[in-house]
């Protein structure tokens, strides 16, 4: 294990919203251990599967384990006798830091290599050890139908509760019994909690839900002349989305935002960075071609450019004055 990776660990949980998920060697475990206890105080869901190199012996590493799962984490353990898992953390379902990466690479914001962790993480949990705080608090299983999903729409959530007193479904603060399940509208990134109290013990159990806007992908746009100081927004048509009418001669600077869950390229420019910005130069009518690729769906978004034609130059005719008409009259008159 690098200390590029390392500190590149740290550095990245620092910025932790919601959720951590990941598999890593006990000794990072140990390291990072303080700012997952913090993390944790925040109400942060921890799911990590922990390489151990032999059995669970010291106290120390027992009261670690324990501590993470008391406070809500799904915590499991398994040998790593071959050393050959490779391990990673997923950060807020955005961030992937794997062990893999070049050091000279950046933090991987790609949906597809955070799908690969996710089923990864999964595929090993089956063969792992779940860490139990066995402290007669209350037993917690809580589902949901989706974890990643459309901004609006609504997923299922399933719950069952052994053992407890009272059942509070989190943030939203609504009492639920023993068993059941309910649909749920997703606006935005949000972790839900199921919270069940057993006289003075409290459990919890999280999931965290992964809101992506509908079309994923903002565009604006900027044009400078040659009779402005500095560029100025340019709105599209207010009927026809994403067309736009240019002035002749103008700079033109395309600024365009995507849902970092999702893959994004243009027909000419090929893939792109999924934020960023490019100045162009229109000398006609023209088009640009988008590609944007997502878990839910494939989109093809065109930005069209009109050049409007230039002002007409035609001198306005001259009036003639009224007042020489009369004069000019008068002096007709015999």
């Amino acid at each position: 294990m690098s200390d590029l990776f390392t500190d590149k660990i740290k550095l990245a949980i620092r910025s932790c919203q919601f959720h951590i998920q990941g598999i890593i060697p006990y000794p990072l475990l140990e390291e990072i251990s303080v700012s997952l206890f913090n993390l944790q105080t925040k109400g942060i869901l921890i799911e990590l599967i922990i390489l151990m190199d032999n059995e669970i012996k010291s106290i120390k590493t027992t009261n670690i384990l324990l501590r993470i799962s008391a406070a809500g984490g799904q915590i499991f353990t398994i040998l790593n006798l071959e050393n050959e898992i490779t391990f990673f953390l997923n950060i807020d379902k955005k961030i992937k830091i794997s062990s893999t990466e070049n050091k000279y690479e950046s933090v991987t914001n790609i949906q597809t290599t955070i799908t690969e962790g996710i089923l990864l993480y999964q595929n090993l949990k089956t063969a792992a050890i779940p860490i139990i705080h066995l402290s007669g608090c209350p037993e917690i299983s809580f589902y949901a139908s989706k974890e990643w999903v459309k901004t609006g729409d609504k997923i299922n959530i399933t719950w069952s509760v052994d053992q407890a007193q009272s059942i509070l479904l989190l943030p939203q603060n609504i009492s639920l019994s023993q068993k059941g399940s309910m649909s749920i509208p997703i606006n935005m990134d949000c972790l839900l909690t199921i919270q069940a109290k057993n006289e003075n013990i409290t459990a919890e159990k999280r999931i965290f839900i992964k809101a992506l806007t509908r079309l994923g992908l903002s565009f604006t746009v900027q044009i400078l002349t040659t009779k402005l100081n500095n560029y100025i927004p340019l709105e599209p048509h207010p009927e026809i989305p994403f067309n736009y009418a240019l002035p002749p001669d103008c700079d033109v600077r395309l600024f365009w935002e995507a849902d970092t869950m999702g893959i994004l390229a243009e027909d000419n420019w090929g893939e792109i960075p999924v934020i960023g910005y490019r100045d162009i130069q229109f000398k006609k009518d023209a088009s640009l071609q988008f590609t944007w690729k997502t878990i839910f769906e494939l989109k093809k978004i065109t930005l069209s450019f009109y050049i409007l034609p230039e002002a007409s130059s035609i001198e306005a005719p001259k009036k003639e004055k009224s007042k020489n008409s009369i004069f000019s009259f008068f002096k007709k008159r015999p």
